[in-house]
């Protein structure tokens, strides 16, 4: 494929132009796929290696999908119409209270902007139903949705159409009621972020790590690089806040070198941490990021899942919390992805991106925001006097208050008011969009204010009125008349005053009572950030991130990889996985003997890139990890002092057979399948591991301890 020749084609418009015939044939691309290279001759060729196989991969997992129809959640269409002038459609669906068949149906009933549906007038046993018996069905994709931020699911949603769509309920030629129901496939935003990164000619892109990525040599081309170039970084300060860490050398080594890498290197580079299980690589990254954070440098950190990106971004906090003098202020810091899967709870929601829109609308909006709260304080202590009288003018004469009681209950709201706005804003807005001089102005400010409200309560109705009047240069003739508690009020009346105009002039942050706009505001200028690999296609006008930290980068297919790598700040690149343990998830056969499921971890692993091996692990038994660490790691692991200790040697049910590992042969089992022949179960093996889970539970062991892993799907 020549991206200078042809015009890149639209993913959504390829996938809407297959029928259900082109969907399941799995020959359709086969003969247009080719092994992915180790090596590439230039861009164009790399990109272009990896467009059928997309193409394919798509096309497997929907198919997966339709041959599940049967366990699909159907939803009955309430509503639909085509939009004036457009090919779009609006569609509204009734509540999902009688889907209760689904495997996951609050997963599986919630529709979200990508999914791909299929819109048919029955609920199909199997695909037979619609693709053989000549039934009419639609495929759609969901193009809008609500705003993402919104906590229940949109009334209305935007479908793009295969095809023409009859009006749900339309009464047919026999004089029947036609429903028509919908059913979510799969969704696809992951597959066209990666399809508009293989686009050449259109997107915008980082040459640089690109270039870098794909003309990597051989290990044979290269010279071996060592930590050095030092000078520019101040490497007693970073041996000295490693000392805290509690670090073996391994852990030390690496994050050194990546850091060396990045700060003494001209060109833009990647450093690659081998991390093999139990060998403290979250801790490793989390350390990472604090001395990265300190030297000032914005990091896009990501990973396959939110779990794994839930972990990291929690380690991390913990660590800031645990070794930062000032937590007050975490606004450079941002958390974000799909609501539903990440399930963000306690810490993390200081850093989540929906938790931090929801509290800065109410300090952005125009009316109550913080400028409306500091022109409101600012009036009143600049005029307070003669709004009381025009309020006294305005009250009925048994509502009248008296100038004391009306300064205590106007400042004490308006102070309260002001004091969560600003104590909101210096939590969940970065310093730098503060600005240094403005931050340290709103933390004098509110210490003035809460002088003065204490001190408002210790004078009495005739000074109060004084307190308005004074002035920062009184005339000698009147200072006899003003006691000292007024002049002592007046004077930080006076302070507050002048703080207030300066913050009025030069603070310049947004309002708005637009979700969106806060969102991206966040999104543009948080310099320490945490999202999947998908969704980190939602920071490229962020020019603040320079390093790309990838966590179980060795579970990645290489073409996602590109989604973060092709945002234009990026300099540098940290790849931390392990190429031994399990890759992505490839469905279709052909495309995993391309090998497109093969990350960048491994491939530049193949080519003899340096990687920063990770060598003691805290998990395992020496009698565990004595096998994987032969297999898999040549004897290079290290056992942990902890891992040898008593508690690593405890049995906890009675008999030889139990160890630190046991084997048992169920000779008597056999395996089913389910009605798809997809799944298998045995249930044998089920009944003798629901023995041992009980004498476990009866035993010591909690069962929050207990972890099963079973190789059926």
């Amino acid at each position: 494929m020549d991206a200078d020749e042809l015009d890149w084609p639209n993913l959504v418009d390829m996938v809407l132009s297959w029928s259900l015939e082109d969907a399941m044939d799995e020959d359709v691309f086969k003969n247009k796929l080719k092994r992915i290279p180790s090596i590439f001759n230039n861009i164009e060729g790399y990109l272009g290696s990896y467009a059928s196989p997309l193409l394919e991969e798509l096309r497997a997992e929907m198919l997966s999908s339709l041959e599940s129809i049967s366990t699909l959640s159907f939803v009955k269409v309430s509503w639909i119409e085509q939009k004036k002038y457009s090919e779009a459609y609006d569609i509204a669906f009734e509540a999902d209270s009688q889907n209760t068949e689904s495997r996951n149906k609050l997963e599986s009933n919630r529709r979200s902007v990508g999914d791909i549906i299929i819109l048919s007038d029955v609920k199909p046993e199997n695909i037979s139903d619609i693709a053989q018996n000549g039934r009419p069905y639609c495929i759609a994709f969901i193009t809008d949705g609500g705003d993402e931020d919104d906590d229940s699911p949109p009334a209305m949603y935007v479908i793009k159409a295969s095809g023409q769509i009859d009006a749900a309920d339309e009464i047919s030629q026999d004089g029947k009621r036609r429903p028509l129901f919908a059913a979510h496939l799969l969704n696809i935003v992951t597959y066209i972020r990666i399809w508009r990164c293989l686009d050449y000619t259109t997107l915008r892109r980082n040459q640089n790590l690109i270039q870098e990525m794909v003309h990597y040599p051989r290990v044979a081309n290269i010279p071996p690089k060592h930590a050095n170039g030092f000078s520019s970084v101040d490497s007693m300060e970073i041996w000295s806040e490693l000392s805290t860490m509690d670090l073996n050398n391994s852990q030390n080594d690496a994050i050194l070198n990546c850091i060396s890498a990045m700060l003494c290197s001209t060109s833009s580079n990647f450093s690659l941490i081998w991390g093999p299980p139990g060998t403290g690589k979250t801790k490793t990254i989390s350390v990472l990021l604090w001395l990265m954070r300190k030297t000032k440098h914005g990091i896009l950190t990501c990973a396959p899942t939110n779990l794994a990106v839930k972990q990291v971004a929690s380690r991390f906090l913990r660590l800031s919390k645990e070794n930062s003098v000032d937590t007050r202020c975490l606004g450079d810091v941002l958390l974000f992805g799909n609501k539903q899967r990440m399930c963000v709870d306690d810490d993390l929601k200081e850093i989540y991106l929906h938790d931090r829109v929801r509290k800065l609308l109410v300090c952005f909006a125009p009316l109550t925001g913080w400028r409306a709260c500091m022109s409101s304080l600012y009036g009143f202590l600049e005029n307070g006097y003669s709004q009381y009288l025009q309020s006294f003018a305005d009250q009925r004469e048994d509502d009248n208050l008296s100038f004391l009681d009306y300064t205590r209950q106007r400042f004490t709201a308006m102070y309260l008011e002001l004091r969560r706005c600003f104590k909101q804003l210096l939590f969940h807005v970065p310093k730098s969009c503060i600005l240094e001089v403005n931050y340290n102005n709103i933390i004098s400010l509110l210490k003035l204010l809460e002088d003065f409200n204490t001190l408002q309560r210790k004078i009495t109705k005739d000074e109060m009125k004084n307190v308005f009047m004074y002035t920062d240069v009184p005339r000698k003739s009147s200072m006899a008349k003003f006691s000292k508690a007024v002049i002592t009020l007046g004077n930080t009346r006076i302070k507050c005053l002048e703080l207030l105009k300066m913050l009025l002039s030069s603070l310049k942050l947004p309002i708005t009572s637009s979700k969106r706009t806060i969102r991206e505001f966040c999104m543009d200028n948080a310099s320490i950030i945490f999202c999947t690999v998908s969704s980190s296609s939602k920071v490229a006008s962020n020019n603040k991130l320079e390093l790309l930290v990838v966590d179980e980068a060795a579970q990645l297919k290489e073409c996602e990889t590109l989604i973060p790598l092709c945002l234009p700040a990026l300099k540098h690149a940290i790849l931390i996985g392990d190429e031994c343990q399990l890759p992505a998830m490839v469905k279709s056969k052909v495309c995993e003997d391309a090998l497109f499921g093969r990350s960048l971890f491994a491939r530049l692993s193949s080519l003899g890139h340096e990687k920063h091996l990770l060598n003691v692990q805290y998990r395992m038994h020496p009698s565990i990890s004595i096998f994987p660490n032969t297999r898999f790691y040549g004897g290079k692991l290290l056992d942990a002092p902890t891992v040898m200790q008593k508690e690593h040697q405890k049995k906890y049910l009675p008999g030889s057979m139990f160890g630190p590992y046991s084997f048992f042969n169920i000779e008597d089992g056999w395996e089913d399948v389910d009605e798809l022949s997809h799944s298998r179960k045995n249930m044998v093996e089920v009944i003798v591991i629901q023995e041992i889970l009980q004498n476990l539970q009866k035993g010591v062991i909690r069962v929050l301890d207990l972890f099963l892993k079973t190789i059926y799907l």
